[in-house]
């Protein structure tokens, strides 16, 4: 009869541990949103790594919707949300593709915080005295398993770590700046003089 008991107690527990997750993870995620609702602009410093190594570092804007510049050491890459334009500096070749809303880049931020927790479990984790927002996807369409969103105290993203099952991705944030105005030709590219073009539309 004991073990029954304790059984039953075990069970509540992890139902009870379960459900405060989703609560808790549910909450952060609010928090997110009512955050990213309030920006129109993003620019912050970055770091890329996969499966534990750093291979892109640099400057990140971001504009709703999709608006992308990304200027990293060798590379510009640029995309208004329609055409994307990729800029090698050692080889002077831009490389022009339509933009992909069925397969965005990891970039896309408002695909985490807005498109994505739909069709995803939301709850939430701890890592020593950090609590971190898990998206853990219910089907296999996902092109991830799980992703992890740590936030600073203004609810901006610190780090965001993407398990797609095989290679694990990082990104790192820091020195946001929040809401700048942007000149027209920020999220626009014109190849320089000479260079080479490989158009893919």
């Amino acid at each position: 009869m004991m073990k029954k008991y304790y059984s039953l107690l075990v069970l509540f527990i992890l139902v009870t541990q379960m459900l405060f997750a989703q609560s808790s993870g549910e909450n952060m995620l609010k928090s997110l949103q009512e955050k990213f609702n309030t920006i129109q602009t993003i620019t912050a410093d970055f770091k890329q790594l996969v499966n534990g190594k750093i291979n892109l570092s640099g400057k990140f804007y971001y504009e709703k919707k999709n608006k992308l510049r990304l200027e990293l050491k060798n590379v510009i890459i640029v995309s208004d949300g329609e055409t994307n334009w990729s800029f090698n500096k050692r080889e002077n070749k831009v490389v022009i593709s339509d933009y992909d809303k069925d397969n965005p880049p990891v970039f896309s931020i408002d695909k985490f915080i807005e498109s994505y927790p739909a069709q995803c479990v939301v709850s939430a984790a701890a890592e020593g005295n950090e609590k971190i927002l898990v998206l853990t996807a219910k089907t296999a369409a996902m092109n991830f398993k799980t992703v992890k969103i740590w936030m600073n105290k203004e609810d901006l993203i610190e780090k965001l770590a993407i398990d797609s099952g095989g290679k694990n991705i990082e990104m790192l944030f820091n020195d946001y700046k929040i809401n700048e105005k942007f000149g027209s030709n920020k999220f626009s590219f014109t190849p320089p003089k000479g260079s080479t073009i490989v158009d893919l539309r």
